[in-house]
């Protein structure tokens, strides 16, 4: 994303973190001004307070508050900062409450890699048990640009390079041919060079994009449950379904296989996060990223762990948000750019041909902004309940 965007994209999204809110919560926004969810308080959905300054704050936060980013990164603590005064008395025994540089040895790809180790050790030792569970090996690692020549030497197309600190989405570069060769790339080279190694994986046939979601602790690690996403070409986030997932494949109908696929997942991962003991080394949500995809026998399988994000996600947020809706409601929730139609339009278009419906006080269909639809933005997010 250029950077003139990603300044847009995190003004005009700021208050989306209310997804991950209750009404004893705070969202902080660089400004409260055209980041109103007032729109949203006829769902009754206990909705969380925006603030923009500690002023905004009201005298029963006071040594109260943890502090939850969507993801950490020395820049999060610089906002924290003039709020640090009202942190809860145990905030300092929090994994993170202070940046240390072994922090972002944990956030990165690394762990991902590591967890797919863990995993591949425990189905192995425990055949038959994960039937639907279908593991690569762990990819290979260049650490300097005479070695890029390498891959296309030791692989075949298509392959994707990973680096190591980057999510969701980026940090990715495709070898679909031999033309792409990564040698030819500045754009590796120069990932090479700044981040010290890259990884290389084989594609899959992907079917259905699919996270798990878990929350830990020192104490215990909860499975809380599965999202379905969709992701764009290049790899990012494009939004996550509310039911059933539009999937074109025959091989993705069978919703008994599916389910199962998904406990076996679970359970395999559950087992590496304790393996690795994951959960002493850090506080807070995770989503692990897998993939439904078509084996080279014809067969649906599942790679349970792609990568994994110990940060707030979209999937973990739509795992809380379906709780808000109807237990039969189906739909999709996106984010998307307005460089064209203005966002308050679509907001006064579709609300007119999608009205929202309710059914036992809670949404079953419609049209629902996830952001002040009165205001110019060139980022919106929405959800559509069909």
């Amino acid at each position: 994303m250029p950077p003139r965007h990603l300044h847009h994209f995190e003004m005009d999204l700021a208050a989306l973190p209310w997804l991950l809110g209750t009404e004893e919560d705070f969202v902080l926004t660089r400004q409260k001004d055209g980041s109103s969810i007032n729109h949203l308080e006829r769902f009754d959905w206990g909705l969380p307070t925006l603030i923009s300054s500690p002023e905004d704050l009201p005298a029963i936060a006071q040594n109260s508050l943890w502090f939850s980013p969507w993801g950490w990164s020395p820049a999060v603590y610089r906002h924290f900062r003039p709020y640090l005064s009202f942190s809860h008395p145990q905030w300092d025994s929090h994994p993170f409450s202070q940046w240390k540089k072994r922090l972002a040895d944990i956030l990165s790809r690394e762990t991902s890699y590591q967890l797919l180790k863990a995993i591949s050790g425990i189905k192995n030792a425990n055949p038959g048990e994960y039937p639907l569970i279908s593991l690569p090996g762990l990819p290979m690692e260049i650490y300097n640009e005479g070695n890029l020549p390498d891959i296309l030497k030791n692989s075949s197309p298509p392959l994707i390079i990973k680096t190591p600190f980057s999510a969701s989405g980026r940090g990715l570069f495709r070898i679909r041919n031999q033309e792409d060769a990564p040698e030819k790339s500045q754009w590796v080279k120069g990932m090479l060079k700044r981040q010290g190694k890259i990884y290389v994986e084989k594609m899959l046939n992907k079917i259905q994009d699919v996270s798990f979601q878990f929350y830990m602790n020192k104490k215990e690690i909860t499975f809380l449950g599965h999202n379905f996403f969709y992701a764009e070409a290049s790899g990012q986030f494009a939004g996550c379904a509310i039911g059933k997932p539009e999937t074109p494949s025959h091989l993705f109908s069978n919703q008994q296989m599916i389910s199962e696929a998904i406990e076996q997942a679970s359970d395999l991962l559950q087992k590496g996060i304790e393996q690795l003991s994951l959960n002493n080394q850090y506080t807070g949500p995770a989503g692990i990223d897998g993939i439904f995809f078509e084996d080279e026998r014809g067969r649906l399988k599942l790679q349970p762990c792609l990568e994994i994000n110990l940060r707030y996600n979209m999937g973990y947020a739509n795992v809380l948000f379906k709780q808000k809706m109807h237990p039969i409601a189906k739909g999709t929730w996106k984010t998307g750019i307005f460089a064209k139609e203005e966002w308050q339009e679509f907001c006064e278009n579709e609300a007119k041909k999608h009205p929202v419906q309710m059914l036992d006080g809670k949404p079953i269909k419609g049209f629902i902004p996830f952001i002040n639809p009165a205001v110019k933005k060139l980022f919106g997010a929405w959800l559509y309940l069909r």
